[in-house]
């Protein structure tokens, strides 16, 4: 692994062609902050859509997980009670197609998706506990990944399972994924050489301040666990790892093999989580709230890509806890924006918005977020204007 300087700004470069012993830095590219707020005089109009499935029985609230097609006019979701995929065209909003996969036999899929995308050619990554696979439109499976630590040169076998947030390269060359052993917190980046069975474990030391705001409860040999996560998106040839603890962000670009480290300096909310609280709870009432004190802080969600105005959005929240009644109480909502570089551009508390699209994407220029409507399919659809 080489670690290059360059500049001021003490940009950390990452190549995983190589293997060397060096640890992460304290350096890091820091993102610029606005002088003109661009979401200062945004206004949203929420829409809701129904999806036409014709007379097709379909359990819209199974879907879990999903993946735009190559051109963006259709999206994919992995239907996790029937393992099916469904492909919606988003244009006409109605059910194109439903791709049942087998459940035994060479052609096995997962009964259940932990981790699901799209990739070129309309071929699927499908994976949980038991199977790691690439599968084509035809419910074919085409590359059998076996995503166990052991199948690795430079992989820790203590590791386990590979397959917690995998995402594949648009190649199908490298796998990644953001292992951790039963209980324990989330071990890096493994970045893996699908062809030479190698592999490689990346820190993520900026985003280690995730694990003082988890807790767990555990039980007769089980746990649950709430509070913030790292987790991990695609976003065109770039993983994004990011937690609800801290606005920072490393930035994995698949054509380079580079890891970067991105900070951020917002204005309306803090930057990062702050505080002592325990991990460790006696009860899962007690969990339940310590979790909720946890959320009181700002939480930062996942990036969204606007195709049409070439820049990044994402939303954060704040909980706000319960009225007397045992209702919850309106959250704080933000969005904010950046350039195509991450670059912040605006931020806005959005007061009007209901805790939605906290997993959307966009679509001609709207950002849309998957809810059922009357037991069929459908969005709730925001168009913001600035």
């Amino acid at each position: 692994m080489k670690i290059i300087f360059r500049g001021l700004t003490l940009l950390l470069f990452f190549s995983c062609t190589e293997k060397a012993s060096e640890q992460i830095g304290e350096g890091a590219i820091q993102t610029q902050t606005y002088t003109k707020n661009q979401l200062d005089n945004l206004q949203i109009t929420l829409d809701t859509l129904k999806v036409d499935v014709g007379e097709e029985l379909v359990i819209s609230s199974a879907y879990y997980g999903f993946g735009l097609s190559e051109d963006g006019k259709s999206i994919f979701f992995s239907e996790s009670q029937s393992s099916e995929i469904h492909e919606i065209d988003l244009a006409e909003l109605k059910l194109l197609r439903r791709i049942p996969f087998e459940k035994d036999g060479p052609n096995r899929a997962p009964d259940f998706v932990e981790s699901f995308d799209v990739l070129p050619n309309n071929e699927f990554l499908l994976a949980n506990y038991a199977v790691q696979a690439i599968f084509n439109e035809e419910a074919e499976k085409i590359f059998d990944l076996k995503l166990q630590a052991e199948e690795y040169d430079g992989i820790d076998e203590s590791l386990g399972g590979l397959y917690s947030s995998l995402a594949v390269s648009p190649d199908k060359k490298k796998a990644f994924s953001l292992p951790a052993p039963f209980g324990e917190f989330t071990a890096g980046l493994a970045f893996l050489d699908l062809e030479s069975k190698t592999g490689e474990l990346l820190d993520l030391p900026a985003l280690d301040l995730t694990q003082n705001f988890q807790v767990t409860f555990s039980q007769n040999g089980g746990m649950t666990t709430s509070g913030d996560m790292i987790r991990m998106e695609k976003i065109k040839d770039q993983l994004v790892i990011y937690s609800g603890s801290t606005a920072d962000i490393y930035l994995y670009d698949m054509q380079s093999d580079s890891l970067m480290l991105l900070k951020f300096d917002h204005q309306l909310v803090e930057n990062q989580k702050k505080g002592t609280f325990k991990t460790q709870a006696a009860s899962q009432e007690e969990r339940r709230e310590i979790s909720a004190q946890i959320q009181r802080q700002i939480s930062f969600y996942g990036f969204i890509w606007d195709e049409s105005r070439q820049q990044y959005f994402r939303f954060g929240v704040m909980k706000n806890g319960l009225r007397e009644t045992g209702e919850p109480l309106p959250d704080d909502v933000y969005l904010f924006s950046y350039d195509p570089d991450f670059n912040l551009l605006g931020e806005k508390k959005i007061e009007e918005l209901s805790n939605v699209f906290f997993n959307g994407f966009f679509f001609d220029g709207k950002i849309y977020n998957y809810r059922p409507v009357d037991e069929d399919p459908g969005f709730v659809v925001m168009t913001l204007e600035f």
